[in-house]
């Protein structure tokens, strides 16, 4: 017992092509946002205080973590904390290294440089190799 089923047509001039406008779905409309243009260029303002104030909690809390898992070094209270250490540096390092490539987390240039270095060694990623393919984007 075979089932057949139909390929689908991703041609840009085909049948889906054509259903995807009909339907909504090919207009840029359907997932635009409510808020106004003045309010969203506002709200995407960059500056260093929030960036320097996310930074001092991810790294005091790595701290933190870090201190209370060998506190309770030897028992099993440590697993937790070693856990929540080992989501912070591998989940937050990673998605600190991909805004500071761009540019974009901290206004202030050096800022950014200085979490990136930081953040590629956390993850083992060669900062010189990896900054080649992900051009940094001008500073406004």
């Amino acid at each position: 017992m075979t089932m057949h089923t139909p390929k689908r047509d991703y041609d840009l001039t085909g049948a889906s092509a054509s259903a995807a406008v009909e339907t909504g779905l090919a207009a840029a409309e359907w997932y635009h946002t409510d808020v106004p243009r003045k309010e969203m260029k506002a709200l995407m303002q960059r500056s260093d205080g929030a960036a320097i104030r996310d930074t001092a909690i991810w790294i005091g809390s790595m701290l933190v973590l870090a201190g209370l898992g060998i506190y309770f070094w030897g028992s099993w209270l440590c697993v937790p904390f070693f856990l929540a250490y080992g989501v912070l540096y591998g989940s937050a390092s990673d998605s600190r290294w991909h805004e500071c490539g761009h540019g974009t987390a901290f206004k202030t240039r050096w800022m950014n440089d200085v979490v990136y270095q930081i953040a590629c060694f956390m993850i083992v990623r060669n900062p010189v190799r990896t900054k080649r393919k992900c051009p940094r984007r001008k500073t406004i």
